[in-house]
């Protein structure tokens, strides 16, 4: 039997480093988050949403369904191809999502996310004025 691993309260919020491989590899606005291992590397769930479906428009809603995956059954997590182990410099963290109400939290600058993250979105989590 297997013991007992506390669900982490807060998961940490990423974007790649724009010269890493997931800059290129992942689709532009993907909402990472992840947390760090023992090994040194950094467990990232991510969600892109390529299908294009109505509920996962929003960085938001994307953040959240990766967090989700992350923590089905923590520490398994949920079974996906969108999970990676990654270096630790592959990854920028730029705020936290919390474990249990999935609030987001950034604590980088607007201008340090816009080059990943679109307005529109960056109006939708508080961080700029909506144009208009």
């Amino acid at each position: 039997m297997r013991p007992h691993v506390a669900t982490p309260l807060r998961l940490g919020l990423y974007v790649p480093h724009p010269e890493s491989r997931l800059s290129t590899d992942l689709a532009r606005g993907s909402a990472i988050v992840g947390l760090p291992l023992a090994t040194g590397k950094i467990r990232i769930y991510y969600e892109g949403n390529l299908i294009g479906a109505e509920n996962l428009e929003r960085y938001r809603n994307k953040a959240i369904q990766a967090a989700g995956r992350m923590l089905h059954r923590y520490p398994a997590g949920y079974p996906t191809r969108a999970r990676e182990d990654v270096d630790p410099r592959e990854v920028v963290e730029v705020g936290a999502i919390d474990a249990k109400t999935y609030r987001i939290e950034i604590s980088a600058r607007p201008t340090d996310l816009s080059w990943w993250i679109d307005a529109d979105d960056l109006a939708d989590l508080g961080l700029i004025q909506k144009a208009g």
